[in-house]
């Protein structure tokens, strides 16, 4: 059994906490035996249930500063005294504590990068010029969520290579058809309409002015879709006005935070993401294992995931080029399907979480070996 200690910055709505509530879900399965270490007090219901459902422990580390010595020798003590095999940190603040503490605890510990590049301003580049400094002094291996995000940090750390993999994602429940009917009429009012469908944070990188601009020149044209944005952030209410300037409050739908995801997307026709930069996106893996089409600009690892068989890529920035896809597929609802079915056997065959978790199993008993240690029985 090995005892791993999960570290991560807090356990609000994101890509990295799915990951970590997934691996609870699975961890039992394959002879791990994790606790979640969250740094921050807020937190997302649905993320916390799921964690507790599946028997894992979270413990809330808090501190008024990110260098507080106390909480390092909080942490530090805990790797010791709950007999930590190996820790697994997720993003910045984690990396820096959890690497730092895991070194003191002389505990090895894998530093998981999920993004490609820090927020904009000063204190950010600051916290990414401290986090490179602790992984190359203290992290064991780092690795990366997907091969475009190694890339971005290629040389952070010395000459180590960086180890990748790839998102893994459950598949989702059938959604039978009565359910997404129900869901489609509460969607659009009468279930008729064709649903474009966006998850993810309300943030810049997203690109949501451009998704609402796009969204704008689709409604000049003979098809008349709804929008629905699904979930919440900083820029939620600049975008409300821009929707509402927009004169588009009939036609986009801003739902907020759900924990049906898997069957709103069901329900949908075509998955959309206007990012500006990305790493591997979940949601778009999601989008592709509940069999949606997916157009998405090409940025980050999306290129790598999208195919010409199961969406279409457009460049960031282009809400006209955005708008033409979507209005192309929304029109040629055979070509939609044949995307969708497409997109969910890529989904099935090559981000399953049965082929994550073993990457991640192996990883973990490579470092054991390599640091002479084992796990506990």
């Amino acid at each position: 059994m090995i005892r791993l200690a999960i570290v991560v910055d807090s356990l609000r709505v994101g890509g990295a906490q799915k990951l970590i509530s997934t691996f609870a879900a699975h961890a039992s399965n394959y002879d791990v035996a994790p606790v979640i270490i969250k740094l921050r007090q807020d937190d997302a219901r649905a993320v916390t249930d799921s964690i507790h459902a599946a028997g894992v422990e979270i413990v809330t580390m808090p501190a008024s500063s990110l260098l507080d010595r106390s909480r390092l020798k909080r942490l530090t003590d805990f790797f010791k005294q709950e007999k930590i095999d190996i820790v697994q940190t997720h993003l910045f603040y984690a990396n820096i504590l959890g690497s730092v503490a895991a070194h003191r605890a002389g505990v090895p510990v894998i530093a998981t990068l999920h993004s490609i590049a820090p927020p904009t301003g000063l204190r950010n580049h600051l916290i990414q010029w401290i986090e490179d400094y602790c992984l190359r002094a203290y992290a064991t291996r780092v690795l990366a969520v997907g091969n475009v995000v190694a890339k971005a940090h290629a040389g952070h750390y010395g000459k180590r290579k960086l180890d990748v993999i790839l998102n893994g994602i459950p598949k989702p429940q059938p959604v039978h058809s009565e359910e997404r009917q129900r869901l489609r009429g509460e969607i659009t009012g009468n279930g008729t309409k064709p649903i474009i469908v966006t998850v993810g944070r309300f943030a810049r990188a997203k690109g949501y002015e451009d998704m609402i601009q796009a969204f704008k020149l689709l409604q000049q044209n003979e098809v008349k879709p709804v929008l629905l944005m699904v979930g919440t952030g900083s820029m939620v209410d600049s975008i409300k006005r821009q929707v509402e300037n927009s004169r588009l409050s009939q036609s986009v739908i801003l739902i907020g935070e759900r924990t049906d995801v898997p069957q709103l997307l069901a329900s949908s026709d075509v998955f959309a993401s206007s990012s500006h930069r990305e790493g591997l996106p979940l949601a778009v893996l999601e989008a592709m294992m509940a069999g949606l089409p997916v157009v998405a600009t090409s940025v980050g690892d999306i290129p790598n995931v999208v195919t010409s068989d199961t969406g279409v890529l457009v460049p960031p920035h282009q809400p006209e080029q955005l708008a033409a896809a979507l209005e192309d597929l929304l029109k040629n609802p055979e070509k939609r399907k044949a995307m969708g079915r497409a997109a969910q056997e890529r989904a099935w065959n090559e981000y399953s979480v049965d082929a994550w978790m073993k990457k991640h199993i192996a990883l973990y008993q490579e470092v054991l070996a390599g640091c002479g240690g084992r796990a506990s029985s």
